[in-house]
């Protein structure tokens, strides 16, 4: 990849000493951003550069940085109980966000259990499902299934055995003998030989419950893989992995840590799909991003099952359910109902449809998808070959709209733009004239 300009981005005055996670600090300290300050939609670095942040800190900042009403909420709440343990004890506030969630949430739970990361909340499922599993006396139920190469469940030990995406695994002593990876469609790789195609997906799901249905515990899923590029499932896919889950016995996680409240234009990604999982999973935008928390929402006949046996919870964190947290959870949903975001999510993720849709014809764009203000573009050395750009030849793209005043994320072959939901319309068309920019003074080789 050949850009009119090499990209260069700003440099703090002195190295960090930061050991940055997904980063090479080799690269970063030749040349990496400090942020300062965000205000909207927009952040500004340590040279007094301004962004416009497509990328909305990571899929979380979704009412935009800054915001007053999150703020004073928070403020308010650290006057008030600045900590409230959640071993032994609970807190008013974290109960108020738990009956919210429990009224939002896509399916039928009873209780909530709030843990500080994606990540976290996806590892409390599969510890709590399998001793589940043992207390009701299906001890050999203990396989969990998710979807290889760009699944994205998080990078704790636990949590990275469920992930797809690479993330050296092996190296870092990933025991995955309790675990299955099932393909995952992706229609515009599978064309081009690059991706497995529905038919042997679900011929995959098919095998895989007839040779061992008996001894799956959950199958946890993405209603669309995010970090993986956008990746839509198939009409109807989703709906067929449910079903089989159902007639394995087992229990459906979804995870909506990117996805939740109102990433795509509806409060969780599942509910255009009708179905209902038994458990979900939700980080991300539940504060907004001012805060770590998460949450996993588990239904009756789990919670019941650990209290029939007398056992307790053996799991824990020291700042699950933290005040402050709540506060701006509760805070966050009140800023959503009252400025519409999820709506809005819906209108702005259409309007920057149609700018993205209008880029197909650039050599270089091969495929624009997503739903909301999840979208991504697929890239492409020319449009006859369809061949894919190389990750490195994305990141550089990456950086050269940073470079022109806009952070998007670089994934695989993709780049992916998910902004705050309180974008405004010329925000929108801002984010589109300068990825079009960015992309007019690339030529590829």
């Amino acid at each position: 990849m050949n850009a009119t300009d090499r990209p260069t981005v700003s440099t703090g005055s002195a190295p960090s000493p930061l050991w940055l996670p997904m980063t090479s600090m080799g690269m970063f300290e030749r040349g990496g951003t400090t942020f300062v300050s965000g205000d909207g939609v927009r952040v500004s670095d340590s040279e007094g550069r301004s962004y416009l942040s497509a990328t909305a800190g990571l899929w979380n900042v979704i009412c935009g940085w800054n915001h007053p009403v999150i703020i004073d909420a928070i403020t308010d709440q650290l006057r008030r109980l600045s900590y409230g343990t959640l071993f032994r004890f609970d807190h008013d506030v974290a109960r108020e966000l738990a009956g919210r969630l429990l009224t939002i949430a896509p399916g039928h739970f009873e209780r909530v259990y709030f843990s500080t990361s994606g990540s976290a909340a996806n590892e409390a499922a599969v510890k709590i499902l399998r001793r589940y599993r043992s207390i009701i006396g299906e001890t050999e139920r203990r396989l969990v299934v998710s979807f290889d190469t760009h699944s994205w469940h998080g990078t704790g030990i636990g949590s990275m055995a469920l992930t797809g995406e690479d993330v050296d695994q092996e190296a870092y002593g990933v025991d995955r003998r309790w675990h299955r990876k099932l393909p995952f469609p992706e229609t515009f790789a599978a064309e081009r030989g690059l991706g497995p195609d529905e038919r042997t997906c679900r011929e995959a799901l098919a095998e895989l419950e007839r040779t061992e249905g008996d001894r799956v515990a959950a199958v946890i899923v993405e209603p669309i893989l995010c970090s993986g590029g956008v990746l839509m499932p198939p009409e109807g896919f989703l709906k067929e992995v449910a079903e089989a889950t159902a007639r394995m016995g087992a229990h459906l996680i979804v995870d909506e840590v990117a996805t939740g409240f109102g990433r795509t234009g509806s409060m969780f990604a599942i509910e255009r799909t009708g179905i209902r999982p038994d458990v979900v999973t939700m980080s991300k935008g539940i504060t907004g991003g001012y805060l770590p928390l998460a949450a996993t929402l588990f239904p009756s006949e789990v919670y019941r099952a650990y209290e029939e046996a007398g056992a307790y919870l053996s799991h824990g964190e020291t700042q699950s359910g933290n005040p402050a947290a709540c506060a701006a959870a509760l805070a966050t949903l009140e800023v959503m109902e009252r400025e519409r975001l999820v709506e809005r999510s819906a209108e702005a993720g259409a309007r920057l449809r149609r700018h993205l849709d209008s880029l197909l014809d650039l050599e270089i764009v091969g495929e624009v998808r997503g739903e909301g203000l999840a979208l991504a573009v697929e890239l492409v050395r020319d449009s006859e070959s369809r061949a894919p750009l190389s990750p490195m030849d994305v990141g550089m793209i990456a950086h050269l709209c940073q470079r022109n005043g806009l952070l998007v994320h670089p994934s695989r072959r993709s780049l992916l733009l998910f902004p705050p939901l309180t974008v405004t319309d010329d925000e929108v068309d801002e984010i589109a004239t300068r990825l079009g920019q960015a992309l007019r003074a690339v030529r590829t080789r």
